[in-house]
């Protein structure tokens, strides 16, 4: 939400010839400064196909299969598998670091103990160790799944996924707040199609970063 004496926000898609992404680089300079601008928030709405996700060869994410199996989480199974594979492409961008995780119903989930292997975190293993605790009842009947991520490098993103039934296609949305290039949220939207089926990915409220 924007504070007083912020610049409005405006809802350009993130698809199509002239887009957020996609601005035309001819014109005045001005316009072409404003181009390259950074961005301190964007809000993005990430729309998925309806069914369930493709197997896939990386080990961790086969884990996190094997031991929905396992542990017979059926209502909540493709909620899972959709967070699994949003926290997978974070940690592929950088983004390791749970500052906070929750499920609803179901409440706050325990935080994964500090490391020093930063860059070696895995954010789908910590999902693993709470669905092999106790805490994997919290999420058993969860509807939706929502955590904060950090980069360390002053970056954060808040997800929501949402599990939806039948017709209606599951969504998820990101808040992405820091200093965010059009490269990096290209770099994240690609992430996330590779490991998702995603069918569109539209900002729907944005804010530039203050001029350095």
């Amino acid at each position: 939400m924007s504070s007083p004496g912020e610049p409005p926000l405006s809802a350009p898609d993130l698809i199509g010839p002239v887009s957020i992404l996609n601005q035309p680089v001819s014109g005045p300079r001005s316009a072409r400064r404003r181009h390259n601008r950074p961005f301190a928030h964007v809000h993005l709405e990430v729309d998925l196909k309806a069914g369930t996700v493709t197997p896939t060869a990386v080990p961790v994410l086969q884990r996190l299969e094997a031991l929905l199996g396992m542990r017979k989480i059926v209502e909540a199974a493709d909620l899972v598998r959709l967070a699994g594979r949003t926290l997978h492409a974070f940690s592929a961008r950088g983004f390791r670091r749970v500052d906070h995780w929750e499920v609803s119903p179901g409440g706050w989930l325990p935080l994964p103990e500090p490391s020093t292997r930063r860059s070696r975190e895995e954010l789908v293993g910590h999902l693993l160790k709470i669905l092999e605790s106790d805490a994997a009842s919290s999420v058993a009947s969860a509807r939706t799944f929502s955590v904060r991520l950090s980069d360390f490098h002053g970056n954060h993103a808040d997800v929501i996924v949402r599990r939806v039934h039948r017709a209606r296609r599951p969504a998820i949305e990101l808040d992405l707040r820091g200093y965010w290039t059009r490269s990096d949220m290209e770099d994240l939207k690609g992430a996330l199609s590779e490991r998702l089926p995603v069918i569109r990915t539209t900002v729907t409220k944005f804010q530039y970063a203050s001029e350095k």
